[in-house]
This record gives structure tokens, C-alpha cells and sequence, in this order.
């Protein structure tokens, strides 16, 4: 067989295998789908066992049918395929549920929303004093009512929680004012 196919032109080789291709693609490719369980990884595999067997058509010693040839390339190269993307974490990462949501939006929604937060955060830990950060958070946060924060909290400040929630607006109006202003002068 080695010797004929020396002989053989690349055009004769070409077509005898085009000839091939067009006879047992569709078989070969339902067979390799029902391996994989897959229809289209099915016929991904079957485009690679053809490429294996025309890299190899050297190796088909002419002592069994072609067709038997072929499977047992298609057979091997299946199995090992498939035992690979099972023990691979990432075989089958270009692989998402159908009803998966894309998320790219919550993903940025919820960056922007941390930033914004950690900034608020840094300008009330900057201008506001501890009593006045609890007094926010736990009206603005945690909708407690003023009265309840003065009792829990133990306010001795007859306004009792109103008088900083006051106190810590004032403060946070000028010290997002003066970041404002310090943006504009940046840009």
C-alpha cells in the first residue's frame, strides 16, 4: 500500500479521499453523536477522525475493509476525547445552560454600586463622628425610628437622634460639595 500511494498523484489521493468523505460523513458523524451523547460535538469528532484518517491513510494496510479502518480511528479518537473533557475542570467551559442570563449589567451594576458605596463610606468616615455614622446607619440603613435610636443608643442630647441626623447631613452636604468641587478642578 505504501508503495502504491508513492505512485499515486496528490490530485488522485485528493479525490479518492473526497470520495470517502462524501460516503461515510453522515454515518460517521450520528455514530460519533451518539458516543458523545452530542449531535454537534458528534460532528466536530467526525471532521477530526477524517483528518486523522487522511494524516494516516499510510498506516490502512488493506487487511481489513476500509469502513473497519475508519471506525476504529473513530472509536479511539472518541473515547479519548471524551475521557479527556470528563477529567479536564474546564472541558466544557465553552458550555453554558441555555437559560443562563448574561449578567454582564448586574456585574457592572453591582461594581459601580460597591464603588459608590465604598466612597460614601471613606466621606462619612472623614467628616462624620461615630455617634452621628450609628445614628445614619441605623435610620437611613435600618430604618429604625428616630425615638428607638435615642433609647438604644442612651442620647443624652434632648433633640435626642434628630440633632445629629441634622448635624451629620450638614456635614456630608459640605463634604461631598468639596469633592465635587475638587473633581471639577481635576478635570
Amino acid at each position: 500500500m505504501v508503495m502504491m500511494q508513492s505512485t499515486l498523484s496528490r490530485t488522485t489521493v485528493d479525490h479518492v479521499f473526497n470520495e470517502i468523505f462524501r460516503r461515510y460523513e453522515s454515518r460517521l458523524a450520528m455514530w460519533c453523536s451518539r458516543l458523545a451523547h452530542d449531535p454537534a460535538r458528534g460532528a466536530d469528532l467526525a471532521q477530526e477522525v477524517f483528518l486523522r484518517a487522511y494524516r494516516y491513510r499510510h498506516t490502512w494496510r488493506g487487511d481489513s475493509r476500509f469502513s473497519t479502518w475508519l471506525y476504529a480511528i473513530a472509536r479511539n479518537h472518541c473515547i479519548n476525547t471524551i475521557r479527556k473533557l470528563q477529567s479536564d475542570p474546564l472541558g466544557n467551559a465553552d458550555e453554558f445552560p441555555a437559560a443562563l442570563p448574561d449578567g454582564g449589567e448586574d456585574v457592572l451594576a453591582e461594581a459601580e454600586r460597591s464603588q459608590r458605596f465604598e466612597r460614601l463610606w471613606a466621606t462619612m468616615n472623614g467628616a462624620l463622628t461615630s455617634t452621628e455614622k450609628r445614628v445614619m446607619v441605623l435610620h437611613y440603613g435600618y430604618d429604625f425610628s428616630l425615638a428607638a435610636i435615642t433609647h438604644g443608643l442612651m442620647l443624652s442630647n434632648p433633640s435626642g437622634a434628630k440633632a445629629y441626623i441634622v448635624n451629620a447631613r450638614r456635614k456630608l452636604r459640605k463634604a461631598l460639595n468639596g469633592r465635587r468641587e475638587a473633581m471639577r478642578a481635576a478635570a
